[in-house]
Parts: C-alpha cells; structure tokens; sequence
C-alpha cells in the first residue's frame, strides 16, 4: 500500500551539506533541495513492483509507481490517487473507477484504463508478473472481473462481496505501452517468452532515464553497493493547496549503511536528520534533542504483534502434545507472564501490555479485552490444578507435574539476533520458573528457526512476532485452519489434519467478515474472533514496543499522524531553506 511504502522515511536518516543562511522570512515553504537518506541494507533486487518479493526491492520500486488509491493517514479510509473517484455499487460486488484527467507517465504519455486492464488481467491475472497478487486478489478461486467503460473508467466486479478488495487498489499500476515496447524489442511472442523477460523488466541495471514511472520522483541513478538517486519527477500530477507542483525536492538520495548501529552515531554528528528510535536508545535520543536540534516523536504502539505459541500439531510427542492442547495450561501460561515487566524492562516504559491478536492501533481492536489483565500466579496455579496438574517440592521449590508424574519441562525458541525478543525469552522463562515449569531457552538462527516452524518439527514453543495492518482479513493465512502461518499447528497434507471447533469458528468468522462493507457490521466478526482467541490463546501475546523517531528541526511541515507516520507523504518533504545552489541550509 503506498502509504505504508513512504514510511521507509521513519527507519532512514540524511545528510545536508551547510552553507549560509537566508533570513528568517525566506525559510519556510521553499521548493527544491536535496533530502540525504541512509538505506540499511544491499541493493534492491528489482525496481520492478510487480514481482518484487523482498521489502527493499518493495520500497524503492514503491517510489516510483502509483496505485489508484491511497489511504488517509489519520483515518486508514481509502482515498482516491490516480483515480478520481471511485463509486461503489451492488453492496460492493462492483466498484468502477474515475481516472484523473491529469496524470502521466514520466515519458508524457497519459495513463488511461488500458494501464489498469494490462496491470491486472495481463501482468496479474494471466501470471506474466510471476508473484502472489493474483492468490492475494482472488475470491473463492475467482479472479475480479474488469471492464473497460471508456479511456478513463473502468469497472471491477467480484463474485460476491469481499470488503478487503478496495484495498488492493493501491497495487501499482504498470505502463502497457513501454512493457510491450520491452517485450516487441526483445523479440518476446509467446506466454513464457514474456514471462521470462518481464522478470528482467526494470532491473537494477536498467538505464534510468529509459525507466517509464508514475510517481513523484524518478531514478536517477545507482551506485551499486553505496547509492540511490530519485530526481523529481516534473509531470506529477499532485499540487499543494495553494496550487504548487510536487513535490518540493529536487532529489533524494539515499546511501548505505550496513552497521545497523552506525544511523545512531551518523545522526548525531549531523549527517543524519531522521532516525528510527528503538526504546533501548530512547532516553539517550530523548537528552541530546536541544543540543543536537531535533525531536523525538512518540507515536504509540506499533502496528505489529510479538507473542509466545505452543506447538499444538501431532509432530509433538507425549506428554508434551497433550499439555499444549490443554486450553486450561495455555491460559495459565498466559496469567504467569509479567506483561509489565517486558514493558518496563525490554521496551524501556515506552511500550503496551498486549492481549489481542489485533494490534493496540487497529480500528477493530476489541474495546473490553484490550486492557487484558495483571500477572496472576495464584490464578496460573489454580488453572493448572484444575485440570490435574499438582505440585512436588524439590530443593525447596514448587516442581509442576502433570497427571501421569511428568516433569513439566519444553524447550522454548526464538531467533538469535534479535535482542528484545532475546529479553523477553528471560523474563517469559523467569515467570514459567515461578510456576514451576522448566522452560529451556533456546537461540536459533532465523532461516533455522523459521524452517521448523513451518514445517510444524523439531520445536516446543516459540516467541516471535508479526507485522500487520488495519485489515483483518490480512491474517488470513495465520487464522485459518488452512493458512501457510497457521503457526500453532501447520495442517500437514499427509494425514487427516485436526481442526478444533473454535477453529472451525474462525474459519467461518473470517468467510463471512470480508462479505460485509459496513465497518460495524464487519467489527462484530472480529470482535468475536478475538474473544475466541483471548478464551483458547494459541497465540498468547505479550507487549507492543511504541513507535518512535526522531526528526531534526531542519524537515519542516513534520505532523504526527496516527497511520501514517510523521511524514506520510514523501513528496510533501520540504527543508528548512535553500539557497541557489539547491543545498540545505543552517
């Protein structure tokens, strides 16, 4: 989604080159200049949106595309973009859409519904783009209707209601006439021959003054393994509201850092004037804000989710398969942990106790089970006898057993480098003692850790966490008793798979939700879906660290927002002042 795309700027930092100041009255709402970036990370793998799989590649090529619609960053509400309008008809089966009369592509050349139908029956539906948008866009195995009305209108029609849909008209759309020009000129005729060749469209080595774009800046050039360039693109079709072209820089330029702790140090010597904040630097960040004229925002907790999971699939062996299917020994786990203390301790105060699977910003966030509950050991212990476990002293501390006299012991998993979640694995093994479990901690290398749990082997339990958005329905794949993240318990096709009946209820929950386009109507859905999860905790959740940057004084125009960050359009950036030269100044 392109406002989620821009907010690449809050994990970046830029460098400005000093020379004289003008007076006061000419500082403020100036156009040009260069905004200085530092990108974490190699190259991208392709400019190419389309068939982009890595969020490096996503983000950059994000700069340079347009969808038809963008997403208000206060409200999340769908706003039109390239379109004009959209009207929504048929209870929401059918959407057609008004393109702008004004917008181009970077050649000249107008974008009109033949873009719209290439993007998503040619390079989508038909698999010339080979990625997962067309498994993404398709409703019960059918891929939307479209129909071309005239030059700048074109009507989609789904099968039934499906309320994410609108949503996925943020997907970029591609330029028909220089894709087939690149396929003509590399003498590509037939499906494959196109196919293979449109994973080479818009490489990183593609010239880029050949590359035909929608956005508000173009690529300039790359320096592979040090630089990017984007350069204003001057057919943008947005103005400000006094009526003035965008965007107002000349350029961005984005250098590579690989040390994920040099953006700090490059910050504070002035080389950087934006900078994501993790909660273990905060304090520090928070003193040196006069001396080093910046602010440090605190937008709140994050989007994501982080959490603790027990392997509940018939992979697991007794008794463990039996404790971890216990929804009474789940809850206990659940009452035993110091939500607090990982607040205080991993997120340094700037953080939030979690309890849903929906994030503390989502709009379908469940009003009651938000605020959750304090650790309860008493309540952990008696959950725990309830349902036949008892206690045994042994060197003078409670020891849990189960039913059949076994020691209560697993091995709990996540990935190595990752130092919160490394914190939290302290604190979580620190509440499971004083319940008497012996949890055995465990670092994993990621693609090690991520390959047994999807896989559904070779693990007990887990913490690790998830990105997410304000759709619901975009956790799909982790909530349904089907889905390719259904962590807790990867359905295997090699035997009948167990599907619980409060699972069968989220199935049901998640088919009928997306079938209603009233936000009340579809919060109910969701709302139980939550309950559901707060009563059984496949996935017991722990904390939210907040969102925080810091932004020096010289970006002005900085506006806090609660979607899209605090500068949710990367074409409104302005900076302090500039003199002739284009050059930032003091």
């Amino acid at each position: 989604m392109k406002s989620s795309k821009l907010l690449v700027i809050f994990l970046l930092s830029f460098f400005c080159v000093a020379c004289m100041r003008l007076p006061d009255q000419h500082l403020k709402g100036l156009s040009g200049g260069s905004l200085r970036l530092l990108h974490k990370g190699q190259d991208p793998k392709t400019f190419n949106p389309w068939i982009a799989s890595d969020s490096t590649s996503s983000s950059f090529a994000g700069i340079l595309y347009e969808g038809l619609i963008t997403f208000d960053p206060d409200t999340d509400e769908p706003l039109p973009h390239l379109a004009e309008k959209f009207l929504i008809q048929e209870g929401g089966k059918k959407i057609t859409i008004k393109l702008r009369d004004d917008i181009l592509w970077s050649d000249g050349k107008p974008i009109s519904a033949d873009d719209v139908l290439f993007t998503w029956q040619t390079l989508i539906r038909d698999g010339v783009a080979t990625s997962s948008l067309k498994d993404i866009l398709e409703i019960d195995g059918k891929f939307p209707e479209l129909k071309k009305i005239d030059d700048k209108t074109v009507e989609f029609r789904t099968i039934k209601v499906f309320a994410p849909f609108l949503r996925t008209l943020a997907i970029e759309i591609a330029p028909k006439h220089d894709i087939e020009k690149y396929f003509l000129d590399h003498g590509a005729k037939s499906f494959q021959e196109k196919q293979n060749l449109f994973n080479n469209y818009l490489n990183v080595h593609t010239k880029p003054s050949s590359i035909v774009s929608s956005g508000a800046f173009k690529l300039k050039s790359i320096r592979h393994g040090e630089r990017i360039i984007f350069q204003k693109n001057p057919l943008y079709f947005k103005t400000d509201k006094s009526g003035r072209k965008l965007p107002y820089l000349d350029q961005i330029i984005y250098s590579y850092v690989q040390d994920p702790s040099a953006e700090i140090f490059r910050f504070f010597a002035g080389d950087a004037l934006t900078m994501g904040v993790t909660p273990s630097n905060a304090a520090l960040v928070k003193s040196l804000e006069t001396k080093y004229s910046y602010k440090l925002y605190d937008l709140g907790p994050s989007g994501g989710t982080n959490f603790v999971w027990f392997n509940m699939s018939k992979n697991v062996p007794e008794p463990k398969y039996s404790w971890f299917n216990n929804k009474y020994f789940r809850r206990a786990i659940s009452y035993a942990l110091d939500r607090e203390s990982i607040v205080n301790n991993v997120f340094q105060g700037m953080g939030t106790p979690l309890f849903t699977a929906e994030s503390l910003r989502s709009p379908y966030l469940h009003p009651t089970l938000k605020s959750g509950y304090k650790q309860d050991l008493k309540r952990a212990r008696e959950l725990l006898r309830a349902s036949g476990f008892s206690y045994k002293k042994i060197n003078g501390e409670d020891v849990l057993f189960d039913q059949k006299g076994n020691r209560v012991e697993f091995d709990l998993f996540t990935n190595a480098g990752n130092t919160e979640r490394e914190l939290i694995g302290v604190i979580v093994v620190s509440n499971l003692k004083a319940l008497g479990i012996k949890a055995n901690f465990k670092l994993l290398e990621f693609n090690n850790f991520v390959g047994r749990l999807m896989q559904g082997k070779d693990y007990d339990a887990g913490i690790m966490g998830l990105t997410g958005d304000n759709e619901p329905n975009n956790g799909a794949n982790v909530w349904k008793s089907n889905g390719r993240l259904h962590l807790f318990d990867i359905k295997s096709s090699q035997d009948q798979p167990l599907v619980r009946d409060w699972e069968k209820e989220i199935d049901e929950i998640f088919s009928e939700g997306v079938q209603h386009m009233d936000f009340q109507s579809r919060k109910k859905y969701y709302d139980r879906f939550q309950e559901i999860i707060a009563e059984e905790n496949p996935l017991i959740y722990l904390a939210s660290p907040n969102s925080l940057s810091a932004i020096s004084y010289k970006i002005i125009d900085v506006k806090p927002t609660k979607y899209g960050g605090l500068i949710p359009y990367l074409s409104e950036v302005k900076l302090e002042g500039l003199d002739f030269g284009g050059k930032l100044v003091r």
